[in-house]
Parts: C-alpha cells; structure tokens; sequence
C-alpha cells in the first residue's frame, strides 16, 4: 500500500512539473521565438527591405545646387559627399554631377583652382607659353577661348591650369575614371570595349602604364591642334599598353582591333586633358 501511495505522490509531481515548465516554455516561445520568424516571403527567397539610405537628403540638395548655377558650391559639397559616401546608392548620379561641374569650371576662362595668371610678352606665341608653363597648345587655347593661336596681344592675360591628371581603368565596370592632384575630376563610360581581358580566374593585379600620345586625325590625316581642320576631329589617346588605346566612336580604329570607344564630346575632353606620360593605372 505505501508503495503505491509513492507511486501516486511521484506521478503527481510529474504531472505538476510537467505543467509549470510547459507553460514556461510556451509563454517563451511566443515570447522570443514568434517575433523573430522569418516571414514566408523571406524563407521562400525575397530579399528583405533594404533601410532608407541616409546619405540621399544631401544628394538632393547638392544636385538641387547644380541645377540653379551653384556651381562652385555644389562642387565643393560633391567633393565632400564622395568622401563621406563612398558606398552611397546615389554614387554614380554624384559623380556624374560632379564630372560636369568640374570640366564646366575647369574651361571656363578666368581665374580658379591650380590656374596660374599669365600676361603675354612681346615675341610671345603660343608655342613658347606652353613650353613656359608646362602646358599644352590645345588646353591653353580651350582654356581661354582662343580660335587663332597666332592671335596673341602684349598685354593680353591668360589663365592656365596646372594639372596632374591620372587615370583608372577598371575593366569590370568598362569605365575610366580621371582625377587631377588626387581628387576625383570625372568618371567615363565607353561606348564600346575591345581592351584585353585579364588574364587567369583570381583577381587581376593592377597594370602601371602611361600615356604614349594624344593624336587627332582628320579624313585619314594627322592634324595638329594649331591647324584648321583640328575642331571635329578624330581623337586617340594611345597608352604605353597594348590594346588600350581610346578613340572617338565611329572615327579610325586602333591598329590590331582592341581599344576603347567614347562619343566625340568625351574624347574632345580627354584628349585636351591629358598629355604624354600621365599615368594610367588599369584594374
């Protein structure tokens, strides 16, 4: 008999134990565990809501600069937004801006950032000024809105960027991206791309090259940024790697079939940029 009033006693604290720590455990599972479940969408593979990113308020407002002539504002405040939002979903319309506003600035005549002030002597011509400043004939001309390089008066003032232009080739995005004294100056896209690939599966090291030559070319000719027929003309910057020279689309290709296209506009600018041994760095 006293065996099976133990036996009764035991089954009744089992029973009680069972109760207290099933409700216990109940209670946390919809406590902990309920809230954090994956919603069906998510376990079936939908890629949750990304959260709002903080850095577009600024954007906006930069842009919103550019678009009422701020330029020298919106300039300095993209320049910062880069810095700051180097991940930014809003990067490429940043750099686009950006891009704009720098060449706009950058050919305007009159004075401005790392643009030394030059008055005209007598026995002066356009030739010995760019030898003078380290320059070339064709940025000095767009610089200040000359048409005749032989027209020059003893007196006349002129503004010249001191430049140190380097560019980045990244052959993943098929952009190229130009900066001067280290900062970001404007980003390119090609039209089309026939430069060679990388070699093997892992990542591909960086190639140090430079560039061999700026040339113009008009109905098969080379033509100089001193003649008449320079303006329209066909552009090549061609660099010291095989394969990477870039042209204007729709102008003489490259000899061996590779190179990168651009529109005419863009290559008016890179060529009028860049000069012999600039350096190049392609990814």
């Amino acid at each position: 008999m006293r065996k099976l009033i133990w036996i009764f006693k035991a089954l009744v604290i089992l029973g009680l134990s069972v109760a207290i720590f099933g409700s216990a455990g109940y209670f946390a599972y919809q406590l902990f565990v309920v809230p954090n479940r994956i919603p069906p969408e998510e376990a079936l593979g939908g890629p949750p809501t990304p959260p709002p990113d903080p850095s577009l308020p600024e954007l906006k407002k930069l842009l919103a600069l550019h678009k009422e002539g701020k330029l020298a504002e919106a300039q300095s405040g993209l320049l910062l937004f880069l810095d700051r939002y180097p991940y930014s979903t809003g990067l490429d319309a940043a750099k686009a801006a950006l891009g704009e506003i720098n060449v706009s600035l950058f050919f305007t005549p009159g004075p401005g950032p790392y643009k030394v002030r030059y008055e005209v002597v007598r026995g002066d011509a356009l030739a010995k000024i760019e030898r003078k400043l380290k320059s070339t004939q064709d940025l000095i001309m767009r610089c200040n809105n000359l048409t005749d390089p032989r027209r020059l008066s003893v007196g006349q003032v002129l503004y010249v960027p001191q430049v140190q232009f380097a560019l980045t080739i990244d052959r993943k995005r098929q952009t190229v991206t130009l900066t001067n004294h280290h900062r970001f100056f404007k980003e390119y896209k090609a039209l089309s791309w026939a430069a060679p690939a990388p070699q093997g599966n892992g990542p591909a090291a960086p190639v140090a090259s430079k560039v061999r030559d700026v040339l113009a070319w008009q109905e098969g000719r080379r033509v100089l940024p001193t003649s008449a027929d320079y303006q329209g003309s066909a552009r090549w910057v061609d660099l010291t790697t095989r394969g990477f020279t870039f042209y204007t689309e729709g102008g003489p290709k490259p000899p061996g079939g590779g190179g990168i296209a651009f529109t005419q506009k863009e290559m008016e600018e890179l060529s009028t940029l860049l000069r012999k041994n600039d350096p190049v760095s392609i990814q």
